[in-house]
């Protein structure tokens, strides 16, 4: 038997989260101002047969617990319209003449299916030294999300923070999440 120590990265904050349009030509949509991130596993669970017989047990038949995905709890701290347009399914105007003008943003119909865009997810963390330096970025990859209707909570006297859920299903064979190491971010442009 070996030992072998592990290797250990101490990560902090949400540096940067890209919203990429899987569709033919998509957007890329980025954004700094997300705070939390809760990544959940979707599992199809296992089961355990136990044979037992009076005080005995003789058998057992077991299968093992399968990941199929993530549900993905993102905490933005910005009120973005195409973010809400890509989670939610709806529809954002802008002004006819200034493009940059938020107008509107209206949700799907009541009580009709709809057809949310699948995107990927990708959610960048910082590796930091004992000295508060960032040394290196940890990338997190999740593929096929589709977003769910948007829950809103807004109060008197603070600001407003949206919580949005996304279900991240991978495709048989492909990786739920991969998980890299960056020298730099990506350029955004």
């Amino acid at each position: 038997m070996s030992v072998k120590a592990l290797s250990e990265m101490v990560l902090a904050n949400i540096v940067r989260t890209e919203i990429v349009e899987e569709k033919e030509g998509g957007n890329t949509y980025v954004f700094t101002t997300a705070s939390e991130a809760g990544i959940t596993p979707f599992v199809s669970e296992g089961e355990e047969q136990i044979h037992r017989v009076k005080n005995q047990i003789l058998g057992m038949n077991n299968t093992e617990d399968i990941v199929l995905g993530y549900d993905i709890q993102l905490v933005n701290n910005t009120f973005s319209p195409e973010l809400l347009g890509i989670i939610d399914g709806g529809t954002v105007t802008y002004d006819s003449v200034d493009t940059d003008k938020f107008e509107s943003y209206e949700a799907p119909a009541a009580g009709e299916v709809v057809e949310r865009e699948k995107v990927t997810i990708n959610i960048y963390t910082e590796e930091k030294d004992c000295d508060g330096a960032t040394t290196s970025y940890i990338k997190f990859t999740f593929k096929h999300a589709k977003g769910t209707p948007v829950e809103y909570s807004i109060r008197d006297g603070e600001f407003y923070v949206p919580e949005l859920t996304l279900k991240a299903r991978a495709k048989r064979g492909e990786k739920p999440v991969v998980v890299e190491a960056l020298d730099a971010l990506p350029d955004t442009e």
